[in-house]
């Protein structure tokens, strides 16, 4: 019998085609280098984000979804002004939804008194786009020099309720060092410049380390409708031959995506997904619980967060690959937010995360198909089950070509998959489902007994959105008549000081 065990040049081909396939799906190239630090929970992201900013010398980026008027948002601003104060240059972008009442309280007029700027993404407007794509980053860059990706706003919300006995949020986040530091810096760019002037060149340039670290990662910069890291994670679990361990906050996963999971799971792939069984949105959980049952009867293994809230968003794969950043496996973060992530390729950050991820089922109950919620006789493997998972499997050598096309099967069902019809469900997703229908109930007697209640908003809804149509096609006409007055010869339309969009303060 031949030996099928590839050749080396074999093997090195298929990491190519694989890093090219990463590279095109999340539009992001993987770049050697860089050190990277986990951090976990308030206790040590935030502690780490203040001493970064207090050291602050040249330059603060902020670009953040949650900016609270909280006690930690307090400690924060007195910070920013402190350092905008010295002469150090801060460039603060929040969005408006999540920042709502801390903009409407004038929370941030002590910044722009400072000499920061401070700039508000998609607020509402007639000239603005849909109101439903936010800006969900939580990205601090320090002195081009240092970045913090992770999944915590700036509110004492993370730190739970410590004089009640409450425990902080679980959540995750990464301190970078190296050359992705650029394109960290390139992500905050093109969303400054979204909302008013471009970002200064002075601000733009990474300043790299002289010591060079030894991780490789890519840096993922979502921005509406691009779905960079949807098909990323579809290839992830695609590709992943032993382990997919998910964690995430707000989980609604495609048709596509689960049916990824699913197959994943029936070929032998140990799939677990962690998730809030206790959420700050509750009806996200509700509908959560109804996407349990497919995914078990194919094999995979669901876990309830049993503390007040896990907010972390992680993935890791085959103990070689991880994820983290400010995506949730949904429709809004994969195709209508500004999201950021890092994607790394270092088996000693991925071994970190997946101890992590078994040290969290240690406090999370399994969902099982029986209807009723047991614990799991074992939440953590024995090392050598882990280790098992890393290895390969005895006789996968001979298995190799079979392997392969099962492997080929599941990418082509990831990548091709289409919405599929309707399932039955089980008794364990009643309440799911009685939440979900008295909701509707609720509304449709809302709307027969007080239907200005649904159609003031829904007219409001229209108006803007007509209004921007309208603002949007009169500009085109605009523009269009600008270059049929533009002189013969020039090569764009003319230029002028009042031209530029004016700056968001």
């Amino acid at each position: 019998m031949p030996n099928s065990k590839p050749s080396p040049a074999a093997l090195d081909f298929v990491r190519q085609l694989a890093d090219q396939a990463f590279a095109r799906s999340a539009g992001a190239p993987l770049i050697n280098g860089n050190t990277i630090d986990l951090l976990f929970d308030s206790r040590e992201n935030f502690p780490a984000w203040e001493t970064a900013l207090s050291q602050a010398c040249d330059s603060i980026l902020i670009e953040t979804y949650i900016f609270a008027d909280d006690a930690f948002g307090h400690r924060v601003r007195e910070i920013l002004a402190e350092q905008a104060t010295k002469g150090v240059q801060v460039r603060l972008l929040v969005d408006w939804l999540g920042s709502w009442k801390a903009h409407m309280r004038g929370f941030f007029k002590p910044l722009l008194a400072a000499g920061a700027e401070v700039r508000i993404y998609n607020r509402p407007s007639l000239s603005g786009g849909s109101p439903l794509g936010r800006n969900h980053r939580k990205l601090i860059i320090v002195d081009g020099a240092v970045a913090f990706i992770s999944g915590l706003g700036i509110s004492s919300r993370w730190e739970g309720k410590p004089d009640k006995g409450g425990e902080p949020w679980r959540d995750t986040g990464a301190r970078l060092c190296g050359p992705v530091l650029q394109d960290a810096i390139d992500a905050f760019a093109d969303s400054w410049a979204s909302c008013g002037e471009g970002l200064d060149e002075s601000l733009r340039q990474a300043r790299l380390n002289t010591s060079r670290g030894k991780v490789a990662a890519r840096l993922i910069a979502t921005t509406p409708a691009t779905a960079n890291l949807m098909r990323l994670d579809l290839l992830i679990a695609s590709f992943a031959r032993r382990s997919l361990w998910l964690t995430d906050a707000y989980f609604m996963g495609t048709s596509t995506y689960l049916t990824a999971l699913q197959n994943a799971a029936k070929d032998g792939v140990d799939v677990r997904l962690l998730v809030p069984r206790s959420s700050d949105i509750g009806w996200i959980a509700t509908v959560s619980r109804t996407l349990y049952r497919p995914l078990l009867e194919a094999g995979v293994r669901v876990f309830e967060w049993d503390g007040p809230m896990i907010h972390a968003k992680t993935a890791v794969a085959d103990g070689r690959w991880a994820r983290l950043g400010s995506s949730n496996l949904n429709l809004s973060s994969w195709l209508a937010n500004r999201e950021i992530d890092v994607a790394i390729e270092d088996e000693g950050i991925a071994g970190k995360l997946a101890d992590k991820f078994l040290d969290d089922l240690e406090h999370a109950t399994e969902v099982r198909l029986s209807a009723h919620r047991h614990r799991p006789v074992l939440s953590r493997p024995r090392q050598r089950d882990y280790q098992s998972l890393l290895l390969p499997k005895p006789g996968a050598a001979a298995l190799g070509a079979s392997a392969a096309a099962r492997q080929a099967a599941r990418i082509g069902d990831a990548l091709g998959a289409a919405v599929r019809g309707t399932r039955t469900v089980e008794a364990s997703e009643a309440s799911s489902f009685l939440t979900i229908g008295t909701a509707l109930l609720a509304l449709a007697l809302v709307s027969a007994f007080f239907p200005y209640l649904i159609a003031g908003p829904l007219a409001l809804l229209l108006v803007l959105s007509g209004g921007a149509v309208v603002l949007k096609s009169l500009g085109l006409y605009r523009a269009r008549w600008k270059k049929k007055r533009q002189p013969p010869g020039t090569l764009g339309p003319p230029t002028k000081s009042e031209d530029k969009p004016p700056a968001d303060g």
